[in-house]
């Protein structure tokens, strides 16, 4: 089973430091990374994925979950509906309700404030602890399902 976590950082260097320490951390099988991404919400509120991470399957999850990320100002339908379109770019819409629920979409919405930016991740089920440790040690801020 696996796992969204997502570290969020006060500036790009250290959010690019913690993506690099992640996919380090899975190469040395520390960790199964499915999926990964960068995102940043610029001055203007909007959401951009700058760096993608496919391992498999988990890509149209964490598409999912960042096109939830971007329709949530707008409300829970349009979080609903950017979900939908994040899974589809990514493959599979049945994944959002199965991966991304709008509770934790909210708490990470909250918590990636305008101009820092994140590292979203899905790991494997015993990597949450490793992904934290690693994140936080790195500077940032851990929120996960």
């Amino acid at each position: 089973m696996s796992k969204f976590v997502v570290a969020i950082f006060p500036d790009e260097a250290r959010t690019h430091q913690g993506a690099r320490a992640l996919e380090k951390l899975h190469a040395e099988g520390g960790i199964t990374l499915y999926a990964s991404a960068v995102v940043t919400r610029d001055s203007e509120g909007k959401l951009s994925a700058r760096k993608i991470t496919n391992e498999g399957l988990g890509g149209t999850a964490v598409g999912a979950l960042i096109g939830g990320l971007a329709g949530l100002p707008a409300g829970p339908l349009a979080a609903a509906i950017g979900a939908a379109g994040g899974a589809i770019i990514g493959g599979s819409a049945d994944l959002i309700n199965q991966r991304a629920d709008t509770e934790f979409i909210d708490r990470i919405s909250r918590e990636l404030a305008v101009g820092k930016t994140a590292v979203v991740a899905e790991v494997g089920e015993d990597g949450v602890i490793p992904f934290e440790a690693l994140m936080t040690e790195i500077g940032g801020t851990v929120v996960r399902q």
